[in-house]
């Protein structure tokens, strides 16, 4: 579980890191992280490919891109919408740079899902079940933002929510789908790593 946190604090971070303007890159912000992205991949690739038998399966492997790639496009975005405020206009010169900084985060997160992909996927029923443990739990996290926003936007009239702009609500709803995606990815690796623990556990009795 530590690792799991670990990544999605690392991903998280980056991501407000490219939408803080606290760094300056060479490139632009987006192409930056995609880059990143596809590095790591890289090497993630190799490490995986040294562990032959003991690497993650598929399905784990494509949790881990999912994971990290997501938690970096939440970050970005949730750090962008926090610079810019409540007031979000769209067709504007910052707005533009958002979109295509995260556009070129999605391209580059498909690259990397591209680099660390199984040329051979498998999965079994184990890894449906998980799968499904995943979604249910991710529906029900989603449920609860959407209800929690749909609480604040209906009964709160005062302060920065009365501000609010339509794309911004847009953003703050994009953000929620990506929330479910990210919960989604750490119930399943959450499960793949304690049946990992009770199968070593069973080894040593």
């Amino acid at each position: 579980m530590a690792r799991i946190l670990i990544v999605v604090v690392l991903s998280f971070g980056l991501g407000g890191l490219l939408a803080s303007g606290a760094a300056v890159w060479p490139v632009p912000p987006g192409v930056a992280g995609a880059l990143l992205m596809m590095l790591v991949a890289l090497v993630v690739r190799r490490r995986w490919g040294l562990l032959a038998d003991t690497a993650p399966g598929s399905p784990e492997r494509m949790l881990w891109v999912s994971l990290a790639a997501n938690a970096v496009v939440a970050g970005h975005l949730l750090a962008a919408m926090y610079h810019i405020g409540p007031t979000l206009v769209m067709h504007t010169p910052v707005v533009h740079a958002l979109g295509r900084d995260s556009w070129t985060l999605v391209a580059g997160a498909l690259l990397a899902y591209w680099i660390v992909r199984d040329p051979a996927p498998r999965a079994d029923e184990r890894d449906r079940a998980i799968a499904s443990q995943g979604l249910r739990t991710a529906h029900y996290g989603l449920l609860t933002v959407l209800v929690v926003q749909i609480l604040v936007l209906g009964f709160v009239h005062d302060g920065w929510v009365s501000q609010l702009s339509r794309p911004t609500i847009a953003h703050a709803l994009i953000l929620a789908i990506i929330a479910s995606v990210l919960v989604d990815a750490i119930a399943r690796l959450r499960a793949y790593a304690l049946e990992a623990m009770a199968s070593e556990a069973d080894l040593h009795q």
